[in-house]
């Protein structure tokens, strides 16, 4: 019998996993797929702290990237790192505007540019703007080989991890956890980790945990570069930032720059609130791209390769969801990262371990309360 069950091997769960074990807490991981099969490999596995402003998803991001300095040292290549940080391009004079504040606010080295040096940081990035954001520090990575990564060192470390195996429900005796109801039968362990990304909904409800999680679609095109580093950082424009904070159920654009591992042009961002679908639309490739072309003009000339969609977990207040239920006994949760999961994945997986172990806490888990959606919380 293990203490903890672990729901979902992406990188949140995978991260849960191994911060328990090393821990020498006997654990058990889950996934009705393989490792990092689901959500954590569709994104451009992004470590961000340039697209935040101050509040506890900054601090926990922080707290990330900081973590990502121990992935590296331990994973070497397998991690596939790039520290080419993040340039956010201001068209806008209102978010120009009001820059050198957020800025300042980040908590981690950032400076202002204007056009001519960014001309010289990014010699395709042609398109007009007031000026642009460098922050160096924010980082890319192998998001999908960094769970499985995760979840090898959880085995090395004693837990046991059972793919193609799907959790129906948490398993429940007088009111408290007592494991999870699988397919292939009973899972028992005195508290389980509900870090199953999107899906998670039902589980958090099947033990009487209310969770307003929804999935949220993105999309992605990949084109050819026409030449090597086309592209040197991640670009974004700044409203981004207020598409990512955006409560709004409809399509939100934002135009989002960068390469792949492999050096062809990844163009995003697109969000909205649409149910399970992941139909590649290809009049939102269009868009997509057309707007990403207000910043690099010659993206309207380049050969499309492919597109695909996935589905980011999101809470409306947008903060995830990580820790204890404080009404269901032995039930905790780790999910609702939104666009983050990556960035947030490792440090979850530290913050919850730390939680279960009494140790002092990387970050402050309360605004991440996983009952404060519950009627008459807060």
């Amino acid at each position: 019998m293990s203490d903890v069950v672990v729901v979902g091997a992406g990188i949140v769960g995978a991260a849960v996993a191994r911060e328990l074990a090393v821990r020498g807490v006997p654990v058990t991981l889950v996934d009705r797929g393989q490792v990092s099969s689901g959500t954590t490999g569709l994104g451009e596995g992004n470590v961000l702290a340039g697209d935040k402003d101050t509040g506890p998803e900054l601090d926990l991001t922080l707290a990330g990237l900081a973590l990502y300095d121990e992935l590296e040292a331990r994973l070497g290549d397998e991690a596939r790192i790039r520290r080419k940080g993040a340039v956010v391009g201001h068209r806008e004079a209102e978010t120009w505007t009001a820059e050198p504040a957020r800025a300042a606010r980040l908590g981690v080295p950032a400076r202002l540019i204007g056009p001519e040096e960014r001309q010289r940081l990014e010699p395709a990035l042609t398109g007009p703007a007031h000026g642009a954001t460098v922050v160096p520090g924010d980082l890319q990575c192998d998001a999908r080989a960094i769970a499985r990564a995760l979840a090898r060192e959880a085995g090395e470390a004693g837990a046991e991890v059972r793919t193609g195996v799907e959790v129906e429900a948490v398993d429940m005796t007088g009111g408290r956890v007592h494991g999870v109801r699988t397919a292939a039968g009973r899972v028992t362990a005195g508290a389980v980790v509900l870090a199953a990304g999107t899906w998670t909904a039902p589980l958090a409800a099947s033990a009487g945990v209310p969770l307003p999680l929804e999935p949220r679609k993105g999309q992605l095109v990949r084109l050819r570069a026409p030449r090597p580093h086309f592209v040197v950082h991640k670009v974004l424009e700044a409203s981004y930032l207020g598409a990512v904070r955006s409560a709004a159920a409809g399509l939100q654009l934002s135009a989002v720059v960068e390469t792949t591992w492999e050096g062809d042009v990844l163009v995003g961002s697109s969000r909205e609130r649409c149910g399970f679908d992941t139909a590649v639309d290809p009049r939102l490739s269009d868009a997509m791209i057309e707007r990403a072309a207000h910043l690099f003009p010659a993206l309207r000339a380049l050969a499309r390769l492919d597109a695909w969609a996935g589905l980011r977990p999101w809470l409306p207040d947008g903060l995830p969801a990580i820790g204890p239920s404080e009404a269901v006994p032995g039930l905790w949760l780790a999910t609702g990262h939104e666009g983050a999961g990556v960035a947030l994945g490792p440090v979850t997986g530290r913050l919850v371990a730390q939680l279960y172990c009494d140790e002092p806490p990387v970050a402050d888990p309360a605004p991440f309360a996983p009952d404060r959606f519950a009627e008459g919380a807060g």
